[in-house]
């Protein structure tokens, strides 16, 4: 696969500076990889983490929302495009020598059927590659450090369990937690790597805010910016003010999230 570069800087243009915080870093992860065609992005959404990442495209993406497809087509970053849920996707066994789920898993409430599916699809010796959340994350949110440090535990765990409400995580495992999953689902880790800091998770949230408009541009029109042409012009400011600390804060010890990387069994 041919990969593209500066990935936190073409992130900026088309999201907001929150996510490309996290996703950037994961580019970095996932283009230190062997990918082997065909493969398959599972919750591809609006196709643009595979638009920043590769400079060729996927053969295969699914999403469970027909918006998101009809948004990832306008990036051109997938040979086939389909509308289908994780646990039935319309390919015969072994299609696939590598599949992609990217900040995805933690969102299904039926996860053992999804992963059965993918176990289906993988071809021998095929990976799967997963950016998942560990059970630190919402401990090393902004507020829950801030609980914490004042000691009022209590309100730390009330906040961990809001946040994952809020972000709809229904997985949220320890790694020992999630290898037990992968094992009962028939793969073995081949690749175990943390990744975000609490510093750097703290930052992200520092960041939320700024993105609450793009949040709500999302969800009302279908875009992050209601006028794109114009956020080319202050991504750069964007770049320019937050790039040294993400430069910084990417390689500090994670504990947040977790890539894998799987085969099966």
């Amino acid at each position: 696969m041919i990969f593209r570069n500066n990935f936190f800087r073409r992130y900026l243009d088309l999201a907001p500076a929150a996510l490309a915080f996290e996703r950037a870093v994961e580019c970095e992860i996932l283009k230190e990889r062997e990918w082997v065609r065909p493969i398959l992005d599972i919750g591809c959404g609006d196709g643009i983490f595979a638009a920043i990442l590769f400079d060729e495209k996927l053969d295969t993406g699914i999403d469970l929302d027909p918006a998101e497809v009809e948004r990832a087509k306008q990036q051109d970053s997938y040979h086939e495009l389909m509308v289908c849920a994780g646990d039935r996707i319309p390919k015969p066994d072994q299609a696939y020598n590598t599949i992609l789920s990217n900040s995805v898993i933690e969102h299904i409430p039926a996860l053992m059927p999804v992963l059965k599916e993918v176990h289906r699809l993988l071809a021998p010796n095929g990976q799967l590659f997963l950016t998942i959340p560990t059970d630190r994350l919402e401990h090393n949110s902004l507020p829950a450090r801030l609980f914490n440090l004042f000691g009022a535990t209590g309100l730390e765990a009330r906040y961990g369990k809001f946040h994952n409400r809020f972000w709809q995580h229904y997985n949220v495992h320890s790694r020992a937690g999630w290898r037990e999953l992968f094992t009962a689902a028939g793969f073995e880790v081949a690749e175990e790597r943390l990744y975000a800091s609490p510093n750097f998770s703290s930052f992200y949230d520092l960041l939320m805010p700024c993105a609450l408009p793009s949040m709500a541009a999302k969800r009302l029109f279908g875009r992050w910016f209601l006028f794109p042409e114009l956020r080319q012009y202050y991504a750069a400011l964007v770049y320019w003010l937050i790039a040294a600390i993400h430069g910084r804060l990417k390689r500090e010890a994670g504990s947040s999230l977790v890539f894998y990387a799987l085969r099966k069994v």
